[in-house]
């Protein structure tokens, strides 16, 4: 209830007749053992694209999160201009998981590490230039628990559309609304029928 009262004042804050509803489409378990690498930088928005710039991620520390066991960076007020940075191979697997693009051609130098306590929340728009590097640890695990809402309001173009559908409708419906009405809830929701689905999956992290 507690992260659900921010979401409903922060998520589309900056719609002018937005009326505080939230939905869920995405949640997400990391585990960072000693040892293991980060994710280079990223918006979260290049992957979940919202029509109304609503994105938001809930950062939940399971574990202290710190500079030595790869706690998240951020370059502050990156989120403003709601500009998408251009990715591209980031070419370093020692420091980021292979799995994983890099945004580039913006000015790092103002990053800012986000030391979280456990059971702490940082919550961040889609737009936020972010990235996390490689737990240097012994001992120390690094989980976290990520979720990801967005306004009722806004469509969400996030999987293939039919042969003929159009884009600008498109509409992913395995979402769970968590505060407010949807105003779209006459579509209804989407759920898994069993966990062979592809969109559930359990991504192996590459370290050396």
């Amino acid at each position: 209830p507690r992260i659900c009262g921010v979401l409903s004042q922060i998520t589309g804050a900056h719609l002018a007749h937005w009326s505080g509803n939230v939905k869920c489409m995405q949640s997400m378990f990391f585990i960072k053992p000693p040892g293991y690498p980060g994710q280079s930088w990223h918006q979260d928005e290049n992957y979940i694209p919202t029509r109304d710039r609503s994105l938001i991620g809930a950062w939940i520390a399971v574990d202290d999160a710190h500079v030595d066991n790869g706690c998240m960076w951020v370059l502050p007020g990156s989120q403003q201009r709601g500009y998408l940075y251009s990715t591209k191979k980031h070419g370093n697997p020692d420091e980021f998981d292979s799995h994983d693009d890099m945004a580039y051609g913006f000015d790092e130098s103002p990053q800012i590490p986000v030391e979280v306590k456990a059971g702490g929340v940082v919550f961040f728009n889609g737009y936020l230039l972010h990235q996390s590097l490689r737990n240097r640890t012994e001992t120390s695990y690094r989980r976290v628990l990520v979720n990801h809402y967005l306004s009722c309001e806004s469509l969400l173009p996030w999987t293939e559309t039919q042969e003929g559908g159009s884009v600008a409708r498109a509409d992913m419906r395995r979402v769970f609304p968590v505060a407010g009405v949807d105003p779209y809830a006459w579509k209804g929701y989407e759920q898994p029928e069993d966990t062979s689905d592809t969109r559930l999956y359990i991504r192996q992290a590459t370290h050396s």
